[in-house]
């Protein structure tokens, strides 16, 4: 249960309201997605290569601007507290349904 709200503080200090915005300069905007996806595979404790894969296609998207950051934020902080032990497949599914509705494919 620490460990859980530990996690999602971590989280959320690294989630800033500038953050969630367009970034300020292009080398800004790169950090940003490298940590958007280095916190998605720790979060999501993300470990089979099919699964990293996954993340790095959905941070691409996310860089390309065709998946809102705000987005995958919300959905990420969604499974981190459904309180499961291993949260990716409920994110897999639920950033699935919801690219799906916006027309990106994540193949």
């Amino acid at each position: 249960m620490v460990r859980r709200i530990a996690m999602v503080m971590a989280a959320l200090c690294l989630i800033s309201p500038a953050g969630l915005g367009h970034a300020e300069s292009p080398a800004m905007e790169r950090g940003g997605i490298a940590a958007l996806e280095d916190r998605l595979k720790t979060g999501l404790r993300v470990q089979a290569p099919r699964d990293v894969k996954f993340i790095e296609t959905v941070a691409s998207k996310v860089r390309d601007g065709r998946l809102p950051e705000k987005l995958v934020d919300s959905t990420y902080l969604w499974a981190v507290r459904r309180g499961k032990k291993y949260p990716f497949p409920a994110f897999e599914h639920v950033i699935r349904l919801q690219a799906e509705k916006l027309g990106v494919p994540l193949e």
